[in-house]
This record gives C-alpha cells, sequence and structure tokens, in this order.
C-alpha cells in the first residue's frame, strides 16, 4: 500500500477515537469493562431468529417468504419464489434448531420451530420426499437436500422414532427415482446446457451422511456413496486439481463446497471411497477457492466468476476447513478466526432504518438476515434483485459452527481453537478483542489449557496473570496452561498489532485497517448499506 494512503487511514482511525477523549496509548490498550461489549456470536443468532419469527407468512399456512426484492437499492417488500418450499423451510428449521444449541429458546422461538416443522412437514407427499404445491412435482434436488438438513437437525435434537422412519422413506425415494449404473447413480434433472450440475443433488450427501452417523441406517451410506462417486469420479466440472471449471449456477461455490465436505464425511464413514484422494482434492479444491475467490477477511464469492459475496458459502468455506482439519490436512483456525469476525457478521442487516423501507413487514423481515450479494465494503451491492432468504440459515450455521468448534474438550485438556466470548463445560472465556489484548479464563475443571495464538501473535509473548502454581510452555503456535484450578481467574494479556492493508476482491481495490484479526475500517465507505464502519468500537457498544 501507498504510505501516504496508509498513514491518512491511521491518522482519520487516531483522530475518531481522540475525539471521544481517547489518547495515543488507546490503540493498544483502551480500558475496557469487567464483560466487555466485544463479539458475541449468541447476538447475531438472537437477530437472526428474530428475523425467521417474521419471515414466515401466517397467511399462507407459515410459509417462508424466500425473498426481499431490490428496486433502486432500496428492499422494497416480501416476495415468495420456488425456494420457498424444500429449501428455505428446511433451512428455517435447521436454524432455529442449531439456535437452541447457543442460546435458551423463548415460547416464540418454539412456537417459529413448530410452524416451520409442520409447514416442512405439509410438504412431504405420499411418495416420502418435498413436493412443489405449485406444480404436484417433486421439489428441485437441492431443495431436498435443504429439507434434509432440517429433518436430520431435527431427529438429532429430538431422536424421534416416527421421525427416523420418515427420513428412511425420504431416502428410499430419493434412491428410487435416480438413474442407476455399475458404481454411481444420478440425477439429469439438475442438469444445465453446459454441466451435469452434480453438486445440486449431490448437496443431499453431507445431511444424509449425518444420518448415518445417528442411525447407522446402512441404505443411508450407500446411497450416499453413490451419489458422491457422481459428483467425485463422473462429472468433470472440478478436476483432479480441485478446479471448477464452470462459472455461475454450475460453479456454485456454495454447493461445491458442501458436497466436498459431505463426500470427505462420507468416505470417513466407511465403504469404497477412496479417502486419500477424496481428502486430497477436496484440500485442492478448498486452497483453489481461498486462493482465487476469497479475501483475507473472510469476502468468499457466490460462484465462479462472481463480483459478490453469498453469506452461505462463507459458511460452506468454513465447514470444509473443520472437515479437513478433521481429516488431519491443515491448519486453518486462523482463515475460521478472520472469516467469523469480519465479513461473516458484518454480512448481516443489524439495522435497517437507515434504508427508509415503506413497508414496515418487510423491514422486520429483513432485520437480522444475511446478505446474499456483498461487496466487501457494502450490502445490497446491486440496484434491484433480492436479497435471499437462503443465507438467513447459512449466517445460522457460520455462527454455529464457529460457536461449537471454538472450545474442543477432551478427557485431557481443554484447547481454546478460536479466542471468542464462549461458555462450556469446562471453561467461560470472556474475550476483550478488538478493544484490548486481553482473554480471561475461568476453567470449571482441572485440566491443563491449550490456547491456540494467531499467527500475529507469539505464544512466548502473553503475560498470564492468575493464582500460584500455574505454569506455560509454548508448543509451536499455541500456549500450554498447566495448573489451572477450578473458581480460578486467569488473565492474558497481550498486544494487537494494528496495520493498513490493500485489498484487491472481484478487481476493485480496498484500504482495510486491522487490530489483530479484525478490521476496524474499510475504505472506499460502501455504497447502499456500508459496512466496516464499526463505530462500536468507539462507543463502545460491540460488534
Amino acid at each position: 500500500m501507498d504510505g501516504a494512503q496508509c498513514d491518512l487511514l491511521n491518522r482519520r482511525k487516531f483522530v475518531a477515537l481522540a475525539a471521544t477523549g481517547g489518547a495515543a496509548r488507546i490503540l493498544a490498550q483502551p480500558v475496557a469493562p469487567a464483560r466487555p461489549a466485544t463479539l458475541d456470536l449468541r447476538e447475531p443468532l438472537r437477530r437472526t431468529v428474530s428475523c425467521i419469527m417474521h419471515r414466515i407468512d401466517p397467511e399462507a399456512n407459515y410459509r417462508p417468504w424466500f425473498a426481499v426484492e431490490v428496486e433502486g437499492g432500496r428492499p422494497v417488500r416480501l416476495a415468495h419464489a420456488v425456494w420457498d418450499f424444500g429449501d428455505t423451510s428446511g433451512r428455517f428449521l435447521e436454524a432455529l434448531l442449531l439456535a437452541r444449541r447457543m442460546i435458551p429458546p423463548t415460547e416464540e422461538m418454539l412456537l417459529c420451530e413448530q410452524r416451520v416443522r409442520r409447514y416442512l412437514d405439509s410438504l412431504i407427499g405420499p411418495d416420502g420426499i418435498v413436493q412443489n404445491p405449485d406444480t404436484g412435482a417433486p421439489d428441485h434436488m437441492f431443495s431436498q437436500g435443504s429439507a434434509l438438513y432440517g429433518l436430520v437437525t431435527d431427529y438429532e435434537t429430538g431422536r424421534r422414532p416416527e421421525l427416523k422412519s420418515r427420513i428412511e422413506r425420504f431416502i428410499a425415494r430419493l434412491d428410487a427415482l435416480a438413474r442407476h449404473e455399475p458404481d454411481y447413480l444420478w440425477f439429469p434433472q439438475v442438469a444445465t446446457s453446459i454441466a451435469p450440475c452434480s453438486h445440486m443433488a449431490a448437496y443431499q450427501v453431507l445431511p444424509i451422511v449425518r444420518f448415518y452417523e445417528l442411525t447407522h441406517y446402512a441404505p443411508a451410506l450407500r446411497y450416499a456413496e453413490h451419489l458422491s462417486r457422481w459428483a467425485f469420479y463422473h462429472d468433470p466440472t472440478v478436476t483432479a486439481d480441485g478446479i471448477i471449471t464452470k462459472p455461475g449456477w454450475e460453479g456454485h461455490l456454495h454447493a461445491w463446497m458442501d458436497t466436498f465436505s459431505g463426500i470427505l464425511r462420507c468416505a470417513r464413514a466407511g465403504g469404497r471411497l477412496d479417502r486419500p484422494a477424496v481428502a486430497t482434492r477436496a484440500r485442492k479444491l478448498f486452497e483453489w477457492v481461498r486462493a482465487n475467490y476469497t479475501s483475507g477477511f473472510g469476502w468468499v464469492a457466490d460462484s465462479v466468476g462472481s463480483k459478490t459475496c453469498e453469506t452461505d458459502t462463507i459458511t460452506s468455506f468454513i465447514r470444509l476447513a473443520l472437515e479437513l482439519m478433521q481429516e488431519g490436512d491443515g491448519d486453518y483456525w486462523n482463515d475460521i478466526e478472520r472469516f467469523t469476525r469480519n465479513q461473516l457478521v458484518e454480512n448481516q442487516f443489524r439495522d435497517v432504518s437507515r434504508l427508509g423501507i415503506p413497508d414496515a413487514r418487510t423491514a422486520r423481515g429483513l432485520e437480522g438476515a444475511f446478505e446474499s450479494y456483498a461487496d466487501p465494503n457494502s450490502l445490497i451491492a446491486m440496484e434491484k434483485g433480492t436479497i435471499e432468504g437462503c443465507c438467513i440459515n447459512g449466517g445460522v450455521r457460520g455462527l454455529s459452527l464457529a460457536y461449537e468448534n471454538a472450545i474442543h474438550e477432551t478427557a485431557g485438556e481443554t484447547r481454546l481453537n478460536l479466542l471468542l466470548s464462549r461458555e462450556s463445560a469446562a471453561i467461560d472465556v470472556v474475550s476483550y478483542i478488538p478493544f484490548e489484548g486481553r482473554l480471561d479464563l475461568l476453567p470449571r475443571a482441572a485440566k491443563p489449557l491449550l490456547v491456540r495464538c494467531p499467527d500475529w501473535l507469539r505464544p512466548g509473548s502473553v503475560k498470564i496473570d492468575g493464582h500460584t502454581g500455574l505454569r506455560s510452555v509454548v508448543t509451536g503456535h499455541h500456549l500450554r496452561i498447566e495448573g489451572a484450578r477450578p473458581g480460578s481467574h486467569i488473565i492474558l494479556r497481550f498486544h494487537q498489532p494494528e496495520e493498513c492493508r490493500m485489498h484487491v476482491v472481484a478487481g476493485k481495490s480496498y484500504q482495510a485497517l486491522w487490530r489483530g484479526d479484525t478490521v476496524l475500517e474499510m475504505l472506499p465507505r460502501g455504497g447502499h448499506y456500508p459496512i466496516y464502519q464499526r463505530e462500536s468500537l468507539r462507543r463502545g457498544r460491540g460488534l
């Protein structure tokens, strides 16, 4: 970056801080409250739950509104679409169930969940799969996958025998509809004129494998494996080097990355897939997407050739990173931390009052949603189009994946993978980042703590305050703390470097001011709904 530009951005930040009574040292170590109003993933989650409650149509049996229509850069109305059925209803059910793992459910939340569940149930025909009520034909195969995500998450939550039987019938009917070859199955109806689009059907693989993991229902694994073989061995769209050769819908990165997460999980579950080959190509695909269609702060293109970011795709990137690490292939925690702290949470419509939406119902149905067409510096990156409801679920998936994987507990230790505020059975973590380089640890178990340090933080430079008897050992990029006692209070202190960086995204240049893993500000300022204008950092209101 040009030095003058970088100095200008830093001076603008310093002046804004000083205007609120700050001083130069605030840039490194601001005074923070005992429980800082910093990033807590449960807050954007609560906003999203509220959005879902307002995104189902009481006049149409609580059918979801898939779209918010945009005219002249302004959201103007809620709209139903063909993706309302298996896709959005399945996604909304999954999102509400995942939310229950992070926050205590309210009566309103449980009522909404029941309404969405009943609507999805009403779409499942006598043959066992989701029907499009407008045509009387089976819903799109991608939508069948979204319905399965919802149904399997519902079964995982309640373990109801009748739901297990319903999912088994669902899988059997899909298997019967498919065309079978000696070593794979396929669905010709998802093809376009330029590609087989196996990822539109193989999106089903991940929830079906999860159902197998829960039940050991052998036909589920057999179906998932044959569908995986189509996408992996018989669709040439993704090369052996992990390169997606088609643009647009055929190169839909959300579906392709979730497909490869499913195939990898299927290979791990057993069967005849070549697990090393699957892991190798999945890693190459991930690295290719990261090198060509992402930014360091978590903007991920919707599809090959796309100029905008879909929240679903951020989540699919995080999911594939986690699956690869589960396979022992790579270390992507730095990516997950940055993507979560930045584009994932910035892609949410937190305050729609600035948009002047004329219809109150539309405003309520947008607030808390996640964008499907985002620029790095702005949401609503189009004059005319839609804000799609699929990304409401995508945002919840991303929040849930980060929250659930921030801490890993084993019999021998507690691992802190992400430096986020989080509570678990073994420890309460209070993160002051980015306001202050501080992490408070309140262990509930007498186990060693293994704290992952970001790539900008040397573990040996971390200062530890706490009770006597604590011992620390540097292990690679981890700080191992031994001697923790239940009920104790351990404080880690460290310096967060500030740096201006230039990012080129979709052919445009952006200047970003980073503090540690958090982007504080971005230039140029965005258009219809500017983001990365983190005034909360100066007013102490949280991210």
